[in-house]
């Protein structure tokens, strides 16, 4: 099954004749003024991944000179059968042919320099009649790849998204422009990081130009109701996935957040007028919350000690800037129209808001110990830690989060961790879990970090006890967000068997992929934690270098950086106490 580009969408007459169609149904214009019956027309999507595997081994057949069997009877494309003496004779592993096994493989690894090696995509069919495989080489166009790429690794098996390719079929997003382009750009950049072709770079950022047009067009061409929303907003958030993967030295992308700002500004427009108004307030809420991940990142990211919650020295320039300013409007949309299943989220998202508005504070100020100044920031911080206890305690029915595990050695070690995973009522509400998790992870840091830094003020607020339950809370925090993770990415490692029990855990995600790029965030951020186990930040930075390896994601690689730093050599005892993470060159 191979990525064929998009096929013609006329019918087959007008295909035949070589004129344009008008591609009306049922019938073309063309077949009416001929008086012809007009065929209908083809399955694009059936045609764009379509098995050509006779059709390439009898071209590479003919180009290394090997007889092709199916010559012979073949006529309408039947099997070729072993029979044919002349074929069996001409490659026999006894014959002297220049067309022997060894010779093809040498001719083709000969004929391919690095260069056509990274645009070409080598497969082997087993040939019965003739006793060994037959290395083909199917040359398809950088951008069809790209594309190829981009269905294979972020879309086929995410959450809520089509298991196999079959299923999509009659997906509109699939074949519109709009989404051609962007997916060729983040498919080109993909491979341009995994493959090291800066060809490919410069292609995905031309496709990633036309995308952006694209869409502006798109949007300005039509009034908010005839949009279609599927489509405008998998576009955007393939924008914001771009920058993520294409990255810039060691910064966060500002483009990616500008991208999920205006998703959320299409959808608080299109809301009013939306059939599924649930699906799009969960979209927004998403959005929103995507947000403000994003904007605690910029924070750390450029930081030169980023994996601190109080830095040695004030960081004025606290991230690429905050919230934007219909933000607030957009929480009081989404408040408003929240069913009881989605008060929890428009709940969680106030004391998430405000952590980090705490945050961007804790950075930019130089905090000295015995200040009133530092005793009120680490108050606020035990008030919000409060916040955030009451409203997990609050959670049940359809918020109820359920641990599994299945035998010893049934999951592969490193794409599930301690065998554990999670069910869920739905992807939604796995997601907001996980917000919740790492704001109160960093929380926890925070004030972990502030009876490290400052005993004298902490002192009267934060008894031993205390301490100890925060760093509990914090340890089983990030043992939830790991054994998470299989709910929300699909590592290479896992077989059909195993994703059943993660798929008990469906829809509600709205976009499969959107929830990658956090993901990745909540992962560092478990990652560094002070006080867990050694084994707990190994196996979180082997997720990012396999999503960094896979998918091409150089968000991911800089991530993984950011974790080593914390990680102890090996044989140095396992951290079971607090203990804050001091950076190179700072006291």
């Amino acid at each position: 099954m191979v990525y064929c580009g998009k096929a013609s969408q006329g019918c087959q007459n007008c295909r035949t004749r070589r004129i344009k169609c008008d591609k009306v149904r049922p019938q073309c214009a063309q077949c009416i003024r001929v008086g012809k019956p007009c065929p209908g027309y083809r399955d694009q999507l059936s045609l764009m991944f379509r098995d050509e595997s006779s059709k390439v081994i009898k071209r590479a057949h003919q180009q290394w000179g090997v007889p092709d069997t199916s010559e012979q009877g073949e006529g309408s494309g039947s099997s070729p059968t072993p029979s044919t003496s002349s074929s069996s004779s001409a490659t026999s592993p006894t014959s002297t042919s220049t067309a022997s096994p060894i010779s093809i493989r040498r001719r083709l690894a000969a004929s391919q320099s690095p260069q056509s090696a990274s645009s070409a995509i080598i497969f082997k069919r087993e040939a019965p009649e003739l006793g060994y495989r037959v290395p083909t080489e199917i040359s398809i166009n950088a951008v069809d790849r790209a594309i190829q790429f981009y269905i294979e690794h972020y879309v086929i098996g995410l959450p809520d998204e089509p298991k196999v390719g079959q299923e999509l079929q009659g997906r509109p997003w699939v074949h519109s422009a709009v989404t051609r382009e962007i997916m060729a750009a983040v498919g080109l950049a993909s491979l341009s990081n995994i493959n090291g072709d800066k060809k490919f770079s410069t292609l995905s950022k031309q496709h990633y130009g036309r995308a952006l047009h694209n869409i502006s067009s798109s949007i300005m061409a039509r009034h908010v109701p005839e949009l279609d929303l599927d489509v405008i907003l998998r576009a955007v958030v393939m924008m914001a996935m771009y920058e993520v993967v294409r990255g810039r030295d060691e910064k966060p992308a500002p483009g990616a957040r500008t991208h999920i700002m205006g998703g959320a500004a299409i959808l608080t427009s299109f809301l009013p007028f939306h059939q599924s108004q649930s699906e799009g307030l969960r979209g927004l809420l998403q959005l929103c919350f995507s947000m403000i991940a994003s904007t605690q990142g910029a924070f750390q990211y450029t930081s030169p000690e980023p994996n601190n919650m109080i830095p040695s020295r004030p960081e004025p320039q606290t991230g690429e800037g905050g919230l934007p300013p219909p933000f607030q409007q957009w929480l009081s949309m989404g408040a408003n129209m929240a069913t009881p299943k989605e008060i929890p989220s428009t709940e969680l998202i106030l004391p998430v808001v405000e952590f980090v508005k705490l945050s961007g504070y804790v950075r930019s100020q130089h905090f000295i110990d015995g200040q009133q100044a530092t005793t009120d920031m680490i108050g606020t911080a035990l008030a919000l830690d409060a916040q955030f206890g009451a409203w997990e305690d609050r959670q049940d029915g359809p918020w109820t989060v359920i641990e599994e595990q299945v035998s010893d050695n049934f999951f592969p070690p490193d794409a599930v961790f301690e065998g554990r995973y999670h069910i869920y009522t739905d992807m939604y509400f796995a997601r907001i879990w996980n917000h919740y998790r790492w704001a109160r992870i960093m929380l926890s840091q925070l004030l972990i970090e502030s009876v490290q830094r400052f005993p004298s003020s902490s002192s009267s607020l934060i008894s031993d006890k205390k301490i100890q339950q925060i760093q509990d809370c914090l340890v089983r925090l990030v043992r939830d967000t790991l054994i998470s993770i299989p709910t929300h990415y699909r590592h290479p490692n896992l077989q059909p068997e195993h994703l059943e029990y993660f798929d008990k855990t469906q829809g509600g995600a709205v976009i499969g992929i959107a929830g990658i790029p956090t993901l990745l965030f909540e992962i560092k951020v478990a990652g560094v934690a002070p006080g867990i186990p050694r084994h707990y930040r190994t196996w979180a930075m082997g997720i990012l270098e396999t999503i960094w390896a896979k998918m091409g994601m150089y968000q991911s690689k800089v991530l993984s950086g950011m974790l080593a730093k914390t990680i102890e050599p090996e044989g140095s005892p396992e951290r079971g106490s607090p203990v804050w993470i001091k950076e190179e060159g700072y006291p």
